[in-house]
């Protein structure tokens, strides 16, 4: 019997949970959405293709953006408890990357709204403790150093009144 109730237990705990709020799952979709959009929003007569992989690529003969589901990030970003969203694209024109881009994307009312673009060649770690840990490379990407592994720094931003600030 006792058996019987903790399974009972666990399951109601496990669906109030899934209710309130939105599931990662729902955000991380929410969020490639809204990557798809503001990257078509960009690009005239843009063609979509989705790789084997989940990669999705957008693109027009001159510029292409690439949105890989590995590289949507969530975490506390904002003030709130909510579940927030960063996407990382990576930007081309022809075969040649130029930038990345990454959208912070905030969780209001259950819904995830952009909130701005950072274009920035940073690679984001993790978003944890309202904090986002990023791979920085020290050089611009036209230096002969830009892909040198020792050239690198992992950096701290918060996220304050719309802005990322770098912390010391």
């Amino acid at each position: 019997m006792r058996k019987i109730n903790l399974l009972i237990y666990i399951v109601l705990i496990s669906v109030s949970c899934t209710t309130c709020g939105l599931s990662e799952n729902k955000i991380k979709k929410q969020a490639i959405a809204i990557a798809e959009k503001y990257v078509s929003d960009q690009l005239k007569d843009a063609k979509k293709t989705i790789a084997r992989n989940g990669v999705i690529i957008i693109g027009n003969k001159q510029k292409m953006f690439v949105i890989d589901p590995s590289k949507t990030y969530l975490g506390l970003i904002d003030d709130d408890s909510k579940t927030d969203a960063i996407v990382s694209l990576d930007c081309f024109t022809g075969q040649y990357q130029t930038t990345s881009e990454h959208l912070i994307l905030i969780n209001k009312d259950d819904k995830i709204t952009f909130n701005r673009a950072v274009e920035s060649d940073m690679r984001i770690i993790e978003i944890k403790d309202r904090l986002i840990t990023a791979d920085v490379p020290t050089h611009s990407r036209n230096s002969p150093l830009f892909d040198c592994k020792s050239c690198r720094e992992v950096i701290k931003y918060q996220f304050r009144k719309g802005e990322l600030v770098k912390m010391d």
